[in-house]
């Protein structure tokens, strides 16, 4: 990864007319509007209209971002409630479309919007703990890239679920034997890099989390972004999340030359309604229908490029 010679970076600045601020400002407004529109038109749990909203919403909320009245709080309970009424499954270690993808993003996303621990999230646990591999990772069932296709994702949110939730007793060995697997199994997309060093800060790793930062970061390409894949261009999906990555693990700080860049390429490439576009490479699967997000067919892969943007660009 070469850093240009002598770019303009954007400012750390807290300043209400700030480029990251107002940036961030535009894209929630858009987040929290098509989240709304999600649980009035349908009834499942999702990674990109829950999870990832509940994190890019709060974390702009912590950084002085107003929110609309109860558009966090509408994500928190609809998702308690879906999770909810699957409890006793739960507990069997069943009833998670999705499987432990899903059930480590709920718990990430409750966790971030500082949900207390319940019924529900033990039953999330428990569902986890049943369905951890015996190798130690968890796996993705359904492959629809980049958010749901890559086994690091589910090891990754497996650890960072039971880190927040689970009971202490429980916690040591599921985090160990997932932290051995991670570290013996090679990453091949921008995906599996990312998860993998989250996974290993997740998890409190002493080794291995370095040279996983420095594999993600040689990703990063000499305009600032990164790529889903090596062959892609780059965009806000894989960049917000290489730099969350990144920076939560501590490989990168906010003042770093190279976090900056990533910044500057994410405010570069921000759509002027406030979103930030990525083209689906996924087969649906549902029924279409309007989210009140932009971009069409590419909507849900967009709102998730764009809360990505917005957990980094509220740092």
């Amino acid at each position: 990864m070469i850093v240009a010679p002598f770019l303009v970076l954007p400012r750390s600045s807290h300043a209400k007319d700030s480029p990251r601020r107002m940036a961030v400002a535009r894209a929630v407004s858009l987040i929290e509007k098509s989240a709304t529109t999600y649980v009035d038109k349908r009834e499942c749990f999702s990674c990109h209209h829950q999870a990832l909203t509940m994190m890019a919403m709060s974390r702009a909320k912590r950084s002085g971002i107003e929110l609309q009245p109860d558009s966090l709080s509408m994500q928190v309970q609809f998702s308690l409630e879906y999770f909810g009424d699957r409890r006793k499954r739960l507990l069997k270690g069943e009833g998670v479309p999705g499987g432990a993808y899903n059930a480590g993003y709920a718990l990430t996303g409750l966790a971030a919007a500082g949900t207390p621990p319940s019924a529900v999230t033990e039953a999330l646990v428990q569902y986890l703990l049943k369905n951890e591999h015996k190798d130690g990772g968890w796996r993705i069932r359904t492959h629809r890239p980049p958010l749901e296709d890559s086994h690091f994702t589910a090891t990754a949110l497996g650890i960072k679920g039971i880190a927040e939730f689970a009971e202490p007793a429980e916690k040591a060995e599921p985090a160990k034997r997932a932290l051995a697997w991670l570290k013996k199994t090679s990453p091949k997309s921008t995906e599996d890099h990312a998860f993998k060093v989250l996974g290993l800060h997740w998890g409190e790793a002493k080794i291995g989390k370095q040279k996983a930062a420095e594999a993600l970061l040689e990703l990063q390409s000499t305009q600032g972004g990164w790529s889903q894949t090596t062959d892609m261009k780059s965009d806000a999906y894989a960049t917000g999340l290489a730099l969350s990555a990144l920076r939560q693990s501590g490989a990168l700080t906010a003042n770093s030359p190279q976090y900056k860049y990533g910044v500057k390429w994410l405010l570069d490439h921000q759509e002027p309604d406030g979103s930030w576009l990525v083209k689906t490479r996924s087969k649906p699967i549902q029924k279409y229908f309007e989210s009140s997000f932009p971009h069409g067919k590419d909507q849900f892969i967009s709102i998730s490029a764009t809360c990505w943007a917005v957990i980094e660009l509220s740092q």
